[in-house]
């Protein structure tokens, strides 16, 4: 039985796709860090944003979840956990299970932040999509839920969102 040679060798319009995402996302990180630099509403850095959207849409995680989602050591989320846990942001739970899992939920002052900081985040992609046209913006949407169908592993914020309009910062304001 002879295999598929297209599983191991990308097509062109595959390594095409490829190289542009890999080319787009850092533009997408450098804009959305501007957007939170120049509002300057709340002293959040990047790292920190993700931190309480990972709690968010996760309650319940622990320090070795947390840090499996994102990409970084134990021991540099639980700095980046206690900075915000410092700021009242972040409160440590005990697990229900295992006392000794401790489990990470928002505060009151955390959701708030987040909301303020979530609003800044897409103002500033919102900004940058007004230029285009409608036919456009339905491509790209179609192309951009192609992308989290991919790349879904879990319940993220486009999703969780959808699901719970009650997380939508401007339906609560």
């Amino acid at each position: 039985m002879q295999q598929s040679v297209s599983k191991s060798i990308p097509s062109p319009d595959i390594r095409r796709c490829s190289e542009a995402l890999l080319a787009l996302a850092p533009t997408l990180m450098q804009s959305l860090r501007a957007g939170m630099r120049n509002g300057r509403g709340p002293e959040l850095s990047v790292p920190q944003f993700r931190v309480l959207v990972h709690v968010c849409m996760r309650p319940g995680a622990t320090l070795r979840h947390l840090a499996e989602l994102l990409g970084v050591s134990t021991a540099t989320t639980s700095r980046m956990v206690e900075t915000l846990v410092l700021r009242g942001l972040l409160a440590r739970k005990p697990g229900e299970a295992d006392r000794r899992q401790v489990s990470i939920a928002l505060t009151r002052a955390g959701q708030t932040m987040l909301d303020q900081a979530h609003i800044l985040a897409r103002a500033q992609f919102e900004t940058r999509l007004a230029d285009l046209d409608a036919a456009s913006l339905a491509t790209l949407s179609t192309a951009l839920e192609l992308l989290h169908g991919l790349f879904e592993s879990e319940r993220t914020p486009w999703t969780a969102l959808d699901e719970h309009p009650e997380h939508d910062p401007e339906e609560r304001s």
